[in-house]
């Protein structure tokens, strides 16, 4: 029910940039995040991810926040804030996001982190302002990490009026992603709201599933477009046979690039950094290459106001650029083959 109410609703999520989040909170009352029990469960939380991307694609990205957050708690060692919100964040009955795509970027030496942190007695004093976090509101919660004399901490923060949200920009595609800006002014964040006293093995631990829980938005994507494809052969399948790729063709490089995440899913403990990072890269290419083909297939009726492939190119487009970008993945990996990369500077940071 809820699966046929998002795909209604799709194109106004689209033109109109509407929040699904009654659609969110019923996925979440028929268990679609409960699916994420332990770290053995990735692959059943990337596939509820991808039935709703294929559907919605921002929908699909809104998913994936939750579940990373989710994912955060779930390898959390405060057992006191995990029995507090993992309930509620499953059920959906509070919605949140992951705000790491600022720390990460600063950890790769893309960006400056924003948030600073000032420890005092009971918890840390927080400042600074991210420039965008996504499935957020008065009332959710997210994950961020913030520097105390330039050692990150990282804690959960709660969007109540100590924390100021604003949205003053208008995006081509997932405007319906409850986007914002957080400003923190003197924030107070407990001891009781830290993620981890161990903050390098935390990220080590927590880092390749936050980046293969996205595979499932690539793949719902993916699938969209050879739905387009599909469909286009029904009636120009005689025109269709010159492009260069097939539905049979993208749907075995699907198979092929989910059997990958499938293996990574079952051995999160053990993959290498850049096994993770080249299967991220190889999802973000092949959602560009599945959505440009179904841009071909589709011909002139790509161009109707309101064409679904439209709306799906715009939305794969999102895969490519959403933390870690293809130009972050690319730079990492150069940095993962030449002995460094961020995993191997916190394992470095564990040993020393």
């Amino acid at each position: 029910m809820a699966l046929q109410k998002l795909a209604n609703l799709a194109p106004r999520i689209d033109t109109e940039g509407i929040y699904a989040k009654e659609i969110i909170n019923e996925l979440g009352a028929s268990e679609y995040f409960s699916v994420l029990e332990s770290r053995e469960d990735l692959l059943k939380a990337i596939s509820n991810i991808s039935k709703v991307a294929q559907i919605c694609g921002t929908t699909g990205f809104c998913m994936w926040c939750q579940f990373a957050l989710i994912w955060y708690l779930l390898n959390s060692n405060n057992e006191n804030l995990k029995n507090e919100l993992l309930p509620k964040l499953k059920k959906a009955e509070i919605l949140g996001g992951t705000a790491l795509s600022n720390p990460m970027k600063a950890f790769a030496g893309i960006e400056k982190n924003q948030l600073k942190a000032t420890k005092v007695s009971g918890g840390y004093i927080l400042n600074g302002t991210l420039a965008w976090v996504s499935n957020i509101e008065q009332g959710s919660v997210f994950g961020a990490i913030a520097l105390d004399a330039d050692e990150p901490i990282m804690g959960i923060i709660r969007c109540d009026e100590r924390v100021k949200l604003s949205c003053h920009i208008k995006y081509s595609t997932l405007e319906g992603s409850a986007t914002k800006s957080v400003t923190l002014k003197e924030y107070f964040l407990p001891d009781s709201d830290i993620l981890t006293n161990d903050i390098y093995s935390y990220l080590i631990k927590i880092t390749p599933g936050f980046i293969l829980l996205q595979a499932g938005i690539a793949a719902g994507i993916i699938n969209a477009s050879l739905e387009v494809i599909e469909s286009s052969n029904k009636t120009h399948s005689h025109i269709n046979a010159y492009l260069p790729f097939s539905y049979e063709s993208l749907k075995l490089e699907l198979d092929e690039l989910l059997k990958r995440v499938k293996n990574a899913a079952f051995n999160i403990n053990l993959i290498s950094p850049l096994e993770i990072l080249q299967l991220r890269l190889d999802a973000s290419f092949l959602t560009q290459k599945a959505t440009n083909a179904a841009v071909l297939f589709s011909g002139t009726k790509g161009y109707f106001k309101n064409a679904k492939i439209a709306r799906v190119q715009r939305e794969g487009n999102f895969v490519l650029i959403v933390t870690p970008s293809i130009k972050h993945l690319l730079k990492e990996i150069e940095e993962v083959k030449n002995g460094n990369g961020c995993i191997q500077k916190w394992k470095h940071k564990v040993a020393s």
